[in-house]
């Protein structure tokens, strides 16, 4: 019976002791008050950093998603053709003559020799990077520019948005680090401050230290 009572009690303990700095008390020192109100403030300042990342994601996805529209505004999916052998050994024998030689490996990571037609109706005739290479229902399509030349794909916007979720992730995460950190650096600088009052209180009170009537 006596250690069901005992539990309240317990409970109104813990609760006081979280609560000190709050109250009014001899004990009570203004680094301690200082300490109580950084520990609520880096509080709500974290409970504020979901705010941040979600305005920064969306600030980013803004300005992603207008890359997206620029991009493919400038940017024309083409059919393209594999060039004919003859076509093919010349376009090769010109790169070959411009650059140094390349072995049979190489050469067959490098691409194909495509035909194209730009959207300006100029024709093109090069060897194109497999990697920008768009193969569709066995047809190779390649992204050009209002002038023919090859240029990368462009962005699309469900990439735009994963990049921008992850902006906003890290956001939130360097802005919570920054806060956590400054904050460790306060609480040394309040421990400092509270060390040399201490060495204070200490280096006067040692000077009574044993006397008659000082206490000790």
């Amino acid at each position: 019976m006596g250690a069901f009572a005992s539990r309240p009690a317990r409970r109104r303990t813990t609760v006081r002791r979280l609560g000190w700095q709050w109250r009014r008390n001899p004990l009570r020192r203004r680094s301690d008050l200082a300490e109580a109100w950084l520990g609520l403030v880096t509080v709500l300042l974290l409970c504020l950093l979901p705010l941040l990342g979600w305005w920064a994601g969306r600030s980013v996805d803004r300005a992603l998603q207008h890359v997206v529209r620029v991009q493919h505004a400038q940017r024309t999916l083409v059919t393209a053709t594999v060039a004919p052998a003859s076509s093919a050994r010349s376009t090769e024998t010109a790169a070959a003559a411009d650059g140094p030689a390349v072995t049979a490996e190489q050469d067959a990571r490098h691409g194909d020799v495509l035909v194209w037609t730009g959207p300006d109706h100029s024709k093109h005739t090069a060897m194109v990077p497999a990697d920008l290479e768009v193969w569709h229902n066995d047809t190779v399509r390649l992204w050009t520019d209002r002038h023919g030349a090859i240029v990368p794909a462009p962005l699309d916007s469900p990439t735009a948005v994963t990049h921008a979720a992850l902006a906003g992730v890290a956001a939130a995460a360097a802005a919570g680090g920054l806060l956590l950190m400054l904050r460790q650096i306060l609480l040394w600088r309040l421990m400092l401050r509270r060390m040399d009052s201490w060495e204070r209180e200490w280096a006067r009170v040692g000077q009574d230290w044993g006397r008659t009537g000082a206490g000790g």
